[in-house]
């Protein structure tokens, strides 16, 4: 899994109202931790370790360009799970783990790698509770 998030260079702005940060015309990019999780899965790949790397991010058509940055890194193929307005602001760690592991099911993945935490909601928990979903041991800020 990827995630597009607010570019960590970016000064973060809260909304007026005070109900999250501004997120318009604010320049996003991967999140830096998934970033290390890529590259890893690429070194497995030139190792031959494992055959194919497959990014998957779910949002709004915006999370393409996550998953082009992804493919020019050096994965395989992206899968973008469509998931916008009201969805996607109420998209939590939960609801993206039984995404991730009905596609591992579906590919028949044999191994997830995905980064530590997102930078922008600090959850740490997406991993975790994939692999609970798929009954997989798991391994942690490894």
């Amino acid at each position: 899994g990827v995630k597009r998030v607010i570019d960590y260079a970016v000064k973060i702005r809260v909304k007026p109202d005070h109900t999250g940060v501004v997120t318009d015309g604010v320049k996003h990019s991967m999140n830096p931790f998934c970033e290390i999780a890529v590259e890893e899965a690429v070194k497995l790949k030139e190792k031959k370790l494992i055959k194919e790397v497959v990014a998957v991010s779910c949002g709004p058509q915006q999370v393409q360009e996550t998953i082009r940055t992804a493919l020019a890194m050096g994965a395989d193929r992206g899968i973008h799970v469509e998931v916008s307005g009201k969805d996607y602001e109420t998209l939590g760690p939960l609801q993206v783990s039984k995404i991730l592991a009905a596609l591992a099911k579906k590919e028949e993945a044999s191994l997830i790698i995905l980064g530590k935490q997102a930078i922008d909601d600090d959850c740490n928990q997406t991993g975790q509770m994939t692999a609970a979903l798929l009954d997989w041991p798991q391994g942690t800020f490894a």
